[in-house]
Formats: structure tokens, C-alpha cells, sequence
């Protein structure tokens, strides 16, 4: 028998080696260097109350910070992909990947299961939004706050390739559903109804 539902959808892949890397590398710095402005105007009042940059052996929690920010800011950006996957019902994997075999990057995925385009707006702009926020209120609030300027700075230029997906992913017609896989999405497209 076969599946009366087969007709109504067309399956598109969209791979990560399809991005535009030289676009992707260009709004990354920029979105570094708006970021960077951005956590340098938060930090300023720690860094003048406490002076983190008073003395050369200062450059070691700020090296160490810079490292230990990043990779905990990558971590938490793609744990807070799989904590929105969960909530709709989706196992997330994660893991570490080549795009066009030169870049690396980090994924949370949910291959099999399918988001409706609002869901799936969420799942790749949380960590844009629950991230960066923590990250303004410690680069404010904290005495070593400075030292983490440069990680931020980092993680928003950073989410720059899940808002070029989404923005993709914006141009298909209502009704699109998306499955998230390690190397980018399929799209569910809705076939218009037969006349």
C-alpha cells in the first residue's frame, strides 16, 4: 500500500557545506565587534572599581578566562539547543564537526524528529538570547567581569550561523516542517493542494 501523504510534502536537505562561509566570517566579525563594544560598555564600571588589568600577572586569569569562557559558553549555548529540543519532545545528541572540512563547530541535533518553523525559531535563538544574557549580567556584576568581554564578544559572533539557518529557513512557505540533523536541516515542505 502506499502512503496517501507521500504527495504532499517535498523533502529538502540543507547541509552545512551549502552556507556561505565568506558571508558567514563577515557578519561573524561583525557581530564581534557590535559585541564587543556592546561588553566593553558593561564592564566598564568593574573594570574601573577593580582594575583587573592593574598588573601583568593579571593576564593570567585573563587568559585563562578567555579559554575557559569560551569553552564554557560554546557548552552552554549548545546545551540550551538541547534543553529546548526537550521541552518539545525530542531526544538531542551532541557532538563536534567539520564544515567544509576547515571550520569546526560544536551541535546539539535531534535527527527524526520535526519542528514546526516557530518551534525551531526557538531551539536555534535561545542560546542567543539565554547565553548572551547571562553573560551581559557577569561581565556587569562581577569583579572579573572585564576578563569575560572577550568570550562574549565571541559567543555572539558565534550564533551568527544559527540566525543565517534561520534565516533560510524563514523563506520557506507556512506549514514547513524542520528536522534538525548534525549536518544541518531537512526541510518538510507542503506540496500546494492539487487542483
Amino acid at each position: 500500500m502506499t502512503d496517501p501523504t507521500a504527495d504532499r510534502w517535498t523533502t529538502v536537505e540543507w547541509t552545512m557545506d551549502q552556507l556561505d562561509t565568506k558571508r558567514m566570517a563577515n557578519q561573524g566579525l561583525l557581530w564581534f565587534a557590535l559585541g564587543g563594544v556592546a561588553f566593553v560598555a558593561l564592564a566598564i564600571r568593574q573594570a574601573m572599581e577593580h582594575d583587573p588589568f592593574a598588573s601583568w600577572w593579571n593576564l593570567v586569569p585573563f587568559v585563562g578566562l578567555l579559554v575557559l569562557g569560551t569553552v564554557v559558553a560554546l557548552v552552554l549555548h549548545e546545551g540550551v539547543h538541547g534543553l529546548v529540543m526537550a521541552r518539545y519532545g525530542a531526544k538531542p545528541q551532541f557532538g563536534v564537526c567539520m564544515m567544509q572540512g576547515q571550520v569546526p563547530y560544536a551541535y546539539a541535533t535531534s535527527p527524526g524528529f520535526r519542528y514546526t518553523k516557530r518551534q525551531f525559531w526557538w531551539v536555534a535563538m535561545m542560546p542567543t538570547f539565554a547565553v548572551n544574557g547571562v553573560l551581559a549580567v557577569l561581565v556587569f556584576t562581577l569583579p572579573w567581569g572585564p576578563y569575560l568581554v572577550l568570550p562574549a564578544a565571541f559567543h555572539l559572533s558565534g550564533c551568527v550561523g544559527d540566525w543565517m539557518i534561520l534565516t533560510m529557513i524563514g523563506e520557506q512557505p507556512e506549514g514547513t516542517l524542520v528536522e534538525d540533523t548534525r549536518d544541518g536541516v531537512i526541510l518538510h515542505v507542503p506540496n500546494p493542494p492539487a487542483r
